[in-house]
């Protein structure tokens, strides 16, 4: 799937080996910070790049021709009911705020006709991360693991709370 928006010049497309390594020096501060704690030792290159490869759907949105976010669905099974949704983004995405929300919840839409259930962990000291999911229609059960000493807080997304 390829969408070109002239007007903002942004393309999303299905992601390719080697869009990791593109992404992961211009990953936001916090995008950073977040893989740092959670699979910590780890490069964020290869971290990208192995994200992709265990995905199921994997894409990459560029902006005038700068790498801006990468995100995608895995899930455990073929027969899973449940899947890991994950969304990194680089310093370009904070230059489009309403096309991101957009690709997002269309995404999100996506990947709920996969699986009825999307789950993942954010950090807890992400505020843009916290405000994103929950306009793309995420909500948070209070749920929490701890990594480092860092809290990452639990959000899904249902199908059925799409349908409502």
């Amino acid at each position: 799937m390829t969408f070109l928006y002239c007007k903002h010049q942004i393309i999303l497309r299905a992601a390719r080996p080697g869009d990791g390594k593109k992404l992961a020096p211009l990953l936001r501060a916090e995008d950073r910070a977040e893989l740092a704690v959670s699979h910590p030792g780890e490069n964020p290159a290869d971290l990208l790049e192995s994200f992709i490869r265990r995905s199921r759907e994997s894409f990459f949105i560029l902006r005038c021709g700068r790498p801006a976010a990468l995100f995608g669905v895995s899930a455990p099974g073929w027969f899973s009911l449940r899947a890991c949704v994950w969304f990194l983004t680089g310093d370009e995405a904070a230059k489009m705020p309403v096309s991101l929300v957009r690709i997002g919840r269309a995404a999100v839409k996506r990947f709920l006709t996969l699986y009825p259930e999307l789950y993942n962990f954010t950090d807890e000291r992400y505020p843009a991360a916290l405000r994103f999911i929950k306009r793309l229609g995420g909500r948070f059960d209070g749920s929490s693991k701890t990594c480092g000493n860092v809290r990452f807080l639990y959000f899904t997304f249902r199908r059925n709370s799409w349908e409502e």
